[in-house]
């Protein structure tokens, strides 16, 4: 069986909400709140974001989120976040996600999508490369925590565009 017949994307539904807000590692109550009104009463973007669910067998182990803005990205470009349960991870639920998105990105006349992750995080890294994603280098400092500057690792996936 292959992992395409195995993993699959979808919009939320109500009964998802707690769970996808422990996905995102959200903890306050008022941010859980905000964060399932938005995956749970918006099937399209919400602002900046989009969210879908990742789902193993139809059950709900991960998140995507596309963030777009029309200030900073040209149009056609959206930049990809996944977080997996960790009971989920090194299943190749990574690579599937990313390798969903992008068709759903493709049918949504969208060119071009990035993402990025911590240079530590190997298991990323490798799900970019197997779905597909070329590197395109080194975000230096992109985030910072208890005064330790992190690089991630850049990839996109693109399609050519004729002109």
């Amino acid at each position: 069986m292959s992992n395409s017949s195995i993993y699959g994307i979808r919009n939320y539904r109500f009964e998802d909400a707690d769970k996808a807000a422990s996905i995102r590692g959200t903890t306050s109550e008022l941010d859980r709140e905000r964060f399932e009104e938005i995956v749970i009463s918006d099937k399209d973007w919400s602002g900046h974001y989009r969210h879908f669910a990742i789902h193993k067998n139809g059950e709900v182990i991960g998140d995507i989120q596309l963030r777009r803005c029309q200030q900073t990205m040209p149009p056609g470009v959206a930049h990809v976040g996944i977080d997996i349960l960790e009971s989920a991870r090194g299943q190749g639920a990574g690579t599937s996600a990313l390798e969903l998105v992008w068709e759903w990105a493709k049918s949504e006349n969208f060119h071009r999508l990035e993402g990025s992750t911590d240079v530590l995080n190997i298991a990323m890294r490798k799900a970019f490369e197997k779905a597909g994603w070329e590197f395109e280098g080194i975000l230096k400092s992109l985030f910072c925590g208890d005064g330790i500057a992190h690089d991630y690792s850049s990839y996109a996936k693109t399609i050519s565009i004729k002109l």
